[in-house]
């Protein structure tokens, strides 16, 4: 288990940290101890000392939830947690051991066909769209970006990020090099992300791969060059909640201040972490009118909706309770309209919200 040894002091005192239930997604879900994070750390440290090894319920638990990130945001003391979750899977993967729903996720992201790489100085890079399957939103992106006077090619790729947070690095390694070389190829100066899990692969995954991105390219979300450009008008849109998608976290300036966890605390929203992928979407609300609201559980601090780090594809059950646990949060803080720039978090909730009364929109559908 090569990439979980690494952690073996971390793991040993990541055991008394007071920090690693409170942010528990999944076991607030299932009420089950061994879904909560400080059960699933006490396993990591287990296997990662010898006491015991890898088992198919061990590496079923590794996948019944997200990377954990939020638990990293929660902790004072932020333990990359997702780090150690990846690096098990990786081990998971490599031995084989990997459940068949994994493997059936990362073999459906690994016969995703993506064209070549258009020809062009600005791309839209629509890796979340690509995870969909499904080019729905597309079309109010491209919209979104013609309103904002910015010409861009759109190619639909998987950038690798789905199967990399499956520990599936070797599919994950072959589709960042194809969307590297075809970038490079097409000749591209500004690369747009679709979204934060795009902006996640092009910026941290590919480096994390030993995959370079060429020197003189830029990554930039939808979401900032929608918010540089567009001077959209004041409009009525309800009560709005925005949903920041976990990939963000990943993406993000700031982590959380400490003053962020304290039970109860909602008052300055910049206490729950910094960053462009935080503020090009409330920037653009705030040009619109919006009327927002937020509790505790916004952006660093965003609980999942489900359709991060591949677990709608690999336990939709659960995943359609987490996305279920967001909306009724949404209409607990009385939002009439939850927001997104995930195309994978809009489609994902928007599936789920069909009978509610709360609407939910990607960003790019409030300007076509």
């Amino acid at each position: 288990m090569k990439h979980l040894e690494a952690h073996k002091r971390a793991l040993y005192e990541l055991r008394f940290s007071p920090m690693c239930k409170p942010a528990t997604e999944v076991a607030n879900l299932t009420q089950l101890e061994s879904h909560t994070v400080r059960a699933r750390t006490m396993m990591l440290w287990r296997i990662a000392w010898g006491i015991i090894d890898w088992g198919p319920r061990e590496a079923e638990l590794l996948y019944e939830s997200t990377l954990d990130s939020i638990s990293c945001a929660f902790d004072v003391f932020h333990y990359p947690i997702h780090q150690y979750m990846l690096d098990a899977r990786a081990d998971i993967w490599e031995a084989g051991l990997a459940p068949e729903n994994v493997k059936q996720a990362v073999g459906r992201d690994a016969a995703s066909e993506a064209g070549d790489c258009p020809e062009s100085d600005i791309l839209l890079l629509a890796g979340e769209v690509a995870q969909l399957g499904d080019d729905a939103l597309l079309g109010p992106m491209e919209a979104a970006l013609r309103a904002a006077a910015v010409d861009s090619a759109t190619w639909v790729a998987p950038t690798g990020a789905l199967s990399y947070a499956l520990g599936a690095w070797d599919v994950a390694e072959a589709q960042a090099r194809r969307v590297a070389d075809g970038i490079h190829g097409g000749g591209a100066r500004t690369v747009i992300a679709d979204g934060p899990e795009t902006a996640w692969a092009l910026t941290r995954i590919y480096a994390a791969l030993g995959i370079e991105m060429p020197d003189d390219v830029t990554v930039v979300l939808l979401s900032e060059v929608l918010a540089d450009h567009l001077t959209p008008g004041e409009r009525d849109l309800g009560v709005v909640f925005v949903h920041d998608s976990r990939p963000a976290y990943l993406i993000s300036a700031e982590e959380p201040l400490h003053t962020a966890i304290l039970p109860g605390y909602t008052e300055d929203e910049l206490t729950f972490g910094k960053g462009p992928v935080y503020e090009a979407p409330r920037r653009l609300l705030g040009a619109m009118g919006a009327e927002r609201v937020h509790g505790t559980w916004t952006r660093a601090l965003a609980k999942t909706c489900g359709a991060d780090d591949g677990l709608w594809l690999t336990h939709p059950d659960l995943a359609k309770g987490l996305a279920a646990q967001r909306l009724d949060h949404a209409e607990y803080l009385g939002a009439t309209i939850v927001v997104t720039d995930s195309p994978l978090a809009a489609a994902w909730l928007a599936k789920h919200a069909a009978e509610r009364e709360v609407e939910v929109k990607l960003l790019s559908e409030l300007f076509v």
